[in-house]
């Protein structure tokens, strides 16, 4: 009976289980949700093409005076590309991170030049780091411009938050709760998905 129950162990201790369990308690792992606000859109498109849309993404720009806000803007930049071609918005999303928003008229004409009739843009008007002990919190302003008039087509903002929390301790067991190894990415990925959603919906129209 006693091998039965020590072999028993040993296989719940192999396999993963959000579950701890040890001589002096029982501990629950339960993974930090992102919370995301409302997608507020300002403007919406009337019509979208059905096809060929070819977009230039830009780095973001970072309100907030860090001294790597330009390396946060590429990186959040990059992070909101990847979701929105994971999503499929457009038939062709380039990236140029090489240099900062140049201003509209200038990124239009990059968007030219690159054949592109779509240019991307985003604000990062919020940006805090909490790493794995804290509250990460991250708001987004993108706009899409119409690149052969230079109209302005979408206009959202949307924020996102995920935050540890202490150990709770009930009658059976204590309760903690996981962050990921890097919750900045996880964050903003999320809400990048989330955008791109909202504004698949115009063009599913």
């Amino acid at each position: 009976m006693k091998y039965c129950l020590l072999l028993v162990m040993l296989c719940c201790g192999c396999a993963y289980s959000p579950v701890d369990v040890s001589l002096s308690e029982i501990r629950h792992h339960d993974d930090a949700p992102v919370v995301l606000s409302g997608l507020v859109e300002a403007v919406t498109p009337g019509e979208m093409p059905e096809s060929g849309l070819r977009a230039l993404i830009l780095p973001f720009a970072l309100r907030q005076d860090i001294a790597v806000r330009k390396d946060v803007g590429r990186e959040m930049a990059d992070i909101f590309r990847l979701a929105w071609l994971n999503r499929r918005v457009f038939e062709v999303m380039e990236y140029e991170p090489s240099a900062p928003w140049p201003g509209l008229g200038l990124a239009l004409a990059q968007a030219r030049a690159k054949g592109a009739n779509i240019l991307v843009s985003g604000n990062i008007s919020q940006y805090y780091v909490g790493g794995r002990t804290g509250r990460t919190s991250i708001g987004v302003t993108v706009e899409i411009h119409w690149v052969p008039d230079g109209s302005l087509i979408w206009s959202a903002a949307q924020a996102a938050t995920m935050e540890s929390a202490p150990d709770k301790d009930f009658a059976l067991f204590r309760s903690s709760r996981r962050l990921p190894e890097d919750p900045t990415y996880a964050v903003m990925r999320t809400l990048s998905e989330s955008m791109a959603a909202g504004f698949a919906r115009h063009s599913a129209q």
